[in-house]
């Protein structure tokens, strides 16, 4: 059977597995669809079979360049949907307070960030189209995401009681008499976020990466040498804002949380190409190599 590398048969599948997830939600606790609950599944409904109707697309697709983005985006979408899972895990399962629980946030976000800028610039280097970065960083998110909301549903469900203990005060505050039903009125909530949220998010992060990885192709060893020297820097300035921005009043905040996005993403989108401009670039009698065909395709 020949596996297929765009992952347009995974997200079929990952559609139908997610759907039927909502069912079996949705069966075990029907208050969770009274008054607003309804109108939230039928959007979850149509967002997902939008979802299944790209993975048949892109399983149909024939086009060579398009096909190789697609790829770098499964690749890396598969990447990122272990890192959701993994991230979800830790949430229900490992009990974090104060400043852990933020460290783990903005980790994960970062990671998820870096991982966009990373499909972006990888599926540059294959097919030399700042389009195609985007639409490999696209179809990273959006296979990322079914995994992501597949293995939470199949998780809140499966340990609901564990799943409710954790929204406890919400559940106290939402008015709702039923806890399972608001766990999965607020699974519901969570997916109709990460299902529009995530695909929109990608796309700077790998057009950032692609743009990256079209200028870096053509800087000298030294300027690679020194953008990889810098890039740790930069990182950690922008972490520093970050954490310096959680110890002050909320209404203060905005101007370094900002600050320290704006940093670290830079230091992020400029990871995958600078590594590649330093394999490349291999010195020769002092001087930079010339790019070979082999390596462009890097």
């Amino acid at each position: 059977m020949r596996v297929d590398p765009t992952g347009g048969g995974a997200a079929v599948l990952g559609v139908f597995l997610l759907l039927s997830l909502f069912a079996i939600g949705v069966i075990r606790h029907p208050v969770s669809i009274e008054s607003t609950g309804g109108r939230l599944v039928a959007i979850n409904i149509g967002v997902v079979l939008t979802y299944g109707a790209a993975g048949i697309w892109v399983r149909g697709q024939r086009l060579t360049r398009v096909g190789i983005a697609l790829s770098v985006g499964a690749a890396v979408g598969l990447a990122l949907g272990a890192a959701h899972v993994a991230n979800h895990v830790i949430e229900s399962f490992v009990p974090l307070r104060g400043r852990m629980a933020l460290v783990l946030g903005a980790g994960h976000m970062l990671l998820t960030l870096a991982l966009f800028c990373v499909a972006g610039s990888i599926a540059w280097a294959r097919t030399r189209s700042v389009g195609l970065s985007v639409v490999g960083g696209v179809w990273c998110a959006m296979l990322a995401v079914l995994m992501a909301l597949a293995f939470a549903f199949t998780s809140n469900l499966a340990f609901e009681a564990r799943a409710v203990l954790r929204l406890t005060d919400a559940f106290l505050a939402s008015g709702m008499s039923d806890p399972g039903a608001f766990m999965v009125r607020n699974s519901f909530e969570a997916a109709s976020e990460a299902l529009v949220a995530m695909p929109a998010l990608a796309v700077l992060p790998s057009l950032a990466g692609g743009l990256a990885n079209a200028w870096m192709s053509g800087r000298s060893r030294r300027t690679a040498f020194a953008a990889a020297l810098l890039m740790p820097v930069v990182f950690a300035a922008g972490a520093l804002s970050l954490w310096y921005a959680d110890s002050l009043e909320r209404a203060a905040r905005p101007p370094f949380v900002m600050t320290g996005l704006l940093l670290a993403g830079l230091s992020l989108a400029g990871l995958h190409p600078t590594w590649s401009a330093l394999r490349r670039a291999r010195p020769t009698n002092g001087a930079a190599a010339p790019l070979s065909g082999r390596s462009r395709g890097l």
